[in-house]
């Protein structure tokens, strides 16, 4: 598996002369918000041999004590998978005083992946979704058709190994 993304002109705001660049975006390959977690306890049985139903209880119960956790001022880590995380802030004052706990507010809740998790997602690599899926036919250029045909290529001999 790898990573899909597309390709999109982008303008650096800062520097007003500047040509527009072309970089690579992220592109998620599915209709609406990824994996739910009926999915996720679903091939968490498969491995396991758990029933589905008591992994997504499971899963559930998990969410719920993170936040209670996180409301306690606690962070969490789950090994393999990261360290969920809280951020505070406030205005500024003058005095270290009147710093008061009706001026601070939540300004975040954060999740940080695991490292070994984080490497083997880079391991996955990454995959340009062909232009033709994206461009309009009218902008389409050989290069862009050449490229696409090479990656098809490319996809069919690692789908023979």
């Amino acid at each position: 598996m790898a990573i899909p993304y597309i390709v999109c002109r982008k303008v650096d705001a800062t520097k007003k002369e500047k040509p527009q660049l072309w970089y690579a975006v992220g592109k998620k390959m599915q209709k609406k918000s990824g994996r739910t977690e009926r999915d996720v306890a679903h091939r968490v049985a498969q491995r396991t041999g758990f029933h589905p139903g008591v992994v997504e209880a499971v899963l559930a119960a998990t969410g719920e004590i993170i936040e209670e956790e996180l409301s306690d001022g606690r962070s969490v880590t789950l090994r393999g998978i990261g360290s969920f995380q809280t951020a505070v802030t406030s205005k500024g004052f003058e005095h270290p005083e009147d710093v008061l706990p009706h001026s601070v507010r939540l300004s975040r809740v954060y999740f940080k992946a695991d490292r070994m998790l984080t490497l083997a997602v880079k391991r996955a690599g990454c995959h340009r979704i062909p232009f033709k899926y994206y461009f309009p036919e009218e902008l389409l250029t050989k290069k862009m058709e050449l490229a696409d045909k090479q990656a098809e290529r490319e996809e069919d001999e690692m789908d023979a190994y």
